[in-house]
């Protein structure tokens, strides 16, 4: 290896060397909270940040879409936070659902506009607050002494129906409340004017996660907590059956109409056109062996002659004057013919055989122009 080799590996390990010792030296590790799109059950379910926290504090607690009895069985102690579906409760569920609460339950939940939630069946059994709203609007809410221990409550404001049930509150009587925990009986009903504070954006707070945890004060490590984030209906075919049978029907009207069009007959519409007996070849070819038969075929044999005699004579005037073996001489002229071949189609057939041949050289002239 010769100095200039040498020389160029050295330059090259230098500047190798120099620039990992500037990367290390200004390299500096820092750890950065990164926050991706919800995927998996995040994605739907609103109270799943809550669900796993409460998991974490050893509570138990489920999310559900129904208020099914076997799926959600209430008991005294247990907590059930309702996030939507307030208007598909009926009646039954609305009474046992009062019955519960009565009996020292824990409910949650969020009536959005009062006009709308004080006609449905839970509202009537709980009579809790006006029908009129104060309109939305924000709270701020303090949870402590740091500058980040509040955070903004926003929501519909609420109107209680009598301020000796209200058992804690954030608002005011003149501008309305965006929160009231009343007391009915031995459990209680907290009323918020959203559940966002709840949902797993609003839980990265602090101030958020110290205000949850006052909101399941009530009913916390007593029972199960039951996490409603949307309440399914009647069944699609339930649905369909009560109140889509106007749509079955016509469908069904056309798809009868359908089949009955494509279907196949069961008896004829018209009576069937009678089956001839010959047809018009055979009649044709009747026709002539009873004429050949009659005279050996002579008289259609001069009736061909004449025939093409006729028409040879309109398409080439010159014909008439010609007679013999001057017209023979014409017509192979004309229609590159031999001549002794059309004097013989001329010619009265002896046989059978002569007059086919002979027809078939008349036909040939015949058909030309």
């Amino acid at each position: 290896m010769n100095r200039v080799t040498i020389s160029i590996v050295l330059v090259v390990l230098t500047v190798i060397g120099l620039c990992t010792l500037g990367f290390f030296h200004a390299y500096e590790r820092k750890e950065v909270d990164a926050y991706e799109p919800a995927h998996g059950e995040a994605r739907y379910n609103r109270f799943f940040a809550l669900q796993r926290t409460l998991e974490q504090l050893h509570v138990p607690v489920k999310s559900v879409t129904s208020l099914n009895p076997v799926q959600v069985p209430l008991k005294p102690g247990d907590t059930l936070v309702l996030g939507a579906g307030l208007t598909r409760i009926d009646n039954a569920d609305a009474e046992r659902l009062a019955d519960w609460v009565s009996d020292g339950g824990n409910l949650i939940l969020e009536p959005g506009s009062a006009e709308i939630a004080t006609h449905t069946p839970l509202f009537d059994h709980l009579k809790l607050i006006q029908s009129k709203s104060a309109g939305f609007s924000c709270t701020k809410v303090v949870t402590g002494d740091g500058k980040s221990d509040s955070f903004d409550l926003c929501g519909t404001r609420l109107q209680p129906r009598s301020r000796e049930d209200v058992d804690a509150s954030i608002g005011d009587a003149k501008t309305g409340y965006v929160f009231l925990r009343f007391q009915v009986d031995d459990g209680t009903v907290s009323l918020l004017g959203s559940l966002g504070a709840l949902s797993n954006e609003g839980l990265r707070g602090q101030a958020q996660q110290r205000f949850v945890r006052r909101l399941l004060d009530p009913g916390f490590g007593d029972g199960r907590v039951y996490l409603i984030y949307a309440l399914d209906g009647p069944s699609f075919w339930m649905k369909l059956l009560t109140q889509g049978w106007p749509a079955l029907l016509a469908s069904s009207l056309l798809l009868l109409a359908w089949a009955a069009a494509r279907g196949e007959r069961l008896g004829p519409m018209i009576p069937m056109p009678p089956i001839q007996r010959r047809a018009l070849l055979e009649h044709i070819q009747a026709a002539g062996e009873f004429l050949f038969r009659r005279d050996s075929g002579y008289t259609l044999h001069s009736m061909a002659c004449r025939t093409v005699l006729a028409r040879v004579r309109r398409m080439d005037p010159i014909c008439v004057t010609l007679e013999g073996d001057a017209l023979y001489e014409r017509l192979a002229e004309r229609y590159r013919l031999d001549p002794a071949l059309l004097a013989r189609a001329f010619q009265t057939p002896a046989n059978a055989m002569a007059f086919r041949d002979s027809l078939a050289i008349l036909a040939r002239l015949r058909s030309r122009p």
